[in-house]
């Protein structure tokens, strides 16, 4: 008998020690900011909950920070697609919300993020944009009122970075700590349609501006799978330049498309949805952009199947 459990106890010690020498991979997930093109984020987040694919990281600019920095939080794709379904897009996009309609909680925060703000006499320091991001701001401070708590971003369900622009030296900025639904805003805040967010002394607009596309920080947090999902846009002719937004996406997309050859590179599973001829206001179109996202994910099932672990699905996550 004795014997038998000293077999026991050393096949259990070379398991442990081949667990240990073998340590499964990690899988990051970087989202690319797009407008409303980065809805088709939730497309691809559908197929990989689906699959049960563990993500232990997961970094994102704009869009992908707001989509991303939910994901991580706690919420599903098919629990994200529903909250985007049920958004106000009119007050999405003009984000104006009278004080007197707002609960408690938010007139709170509407306090605390006017602190944040470059005001100056009651008037922003800098040019502000068409939207204060108001509305954008309580919508995401309600849902992300779970981890409210939480100040390292490491520590929320999935870890989490996303990537703002400092508005006065063009610095990349990576936010991994804070207020999380102010970093998400941060991070998003389009110029000329959003103004910029205040963190810790400095005023930062969308990372779009410096990197859409944040993979190498994602690498250097120790991932070895990196899963990409790119919503960017091509460059567009003369005749498909229309309006002060796409100009300027025309001229972020200079330099960004030369910085995507080596980023997709690096990137072990590249999903590009097919989304060419949506803005980035489409957001009516949201039922569309999101099924662009799950057709282009499954199309790619071969390469996301190694990952899959059907025995504790993602979609099980609330």
């Amino acid at each position: 008998m004795k014997i038998f459990f000293l077999f026991i106890s050393l096949l259990f010690l070379i398991q442990v020690s081949l667990g240990q020498e073998n340590p499964q991979p990690k899988v990051g997930l970087v989202l690319s900011g797009g407008g409303a093109k980065g809805l088709a984020h939730i497309g691809v987040l559908k197929v990989i909950d689906s699959l049960g694919i563990k993500v232990d990281y997961v970094a994102g600019t704009s869009m992908g920070a707001i989509v991303g920095g939910l994901y991580a939080s706690g919420y599903n794709a098919d629990q994200l697609d529903s909250i985007f379904s049920n958004v106000d897009i009119d007050a999405l996009l003009q984000d104006y919300t009278p004080r007197e309609a707002k609960s408690f909680y938010e007139k709170r925060n509407d306090e605390i993020y006017a602190l944040t703000l470059p005001f100056n006499k009651f008037k922003l320091g800098l040019p502000s944009g068409l939207s204060k991001g108001l509305y954008n701001f309580n919508l995401l401070s309600s849902l992300t009122q779970h981890v409210s708590h939480v100040r390292d971003f490491d520590e929320l369900p999935i870890p989490f970075l996303c990537i703002a622009t400092d508005a006065e030296t063009g610095e990349k900025v990576v936010l991994d700590s804070g207020v999380l639904a102010q970093s998400l805003i941060a991070s998003g805040a389009l110029p000329t349609l959003y103004s910029p967010v205040e963190i810790n002394g400095r005023v930062l607009i969308d990372g779009g501006v410096v990197d859409n596309y944040p993979i190498e920080e994602l690498k250097a947090r120790g991932i070895d799978i990196v899963i990409g999902v790119d919503v960017q846009d091509g460059l567009k002719t003369r005749e498909e330049l229309k309006g002060v937004t796409s100009v300027l996406a025309q001229i972020n997309n200079f330099s960004m498309i030369e910085k995507m050859e080596g980023k997709q590179k690096a990137t072990t599973i590249y999903i590009k949805p097919e989304i060419k001829g949506y803005s980035v206001v489409d957001f009516d179109k949201g039922q569309e952009i999101i099924g662009k996202g799950k057709e282009k994910a499954l199309g790619m099932i071969n390469q996301l199947l190694p990952l899959a672990n059907f025995d504790s699905p993602k979609n099980a996550r609330t």
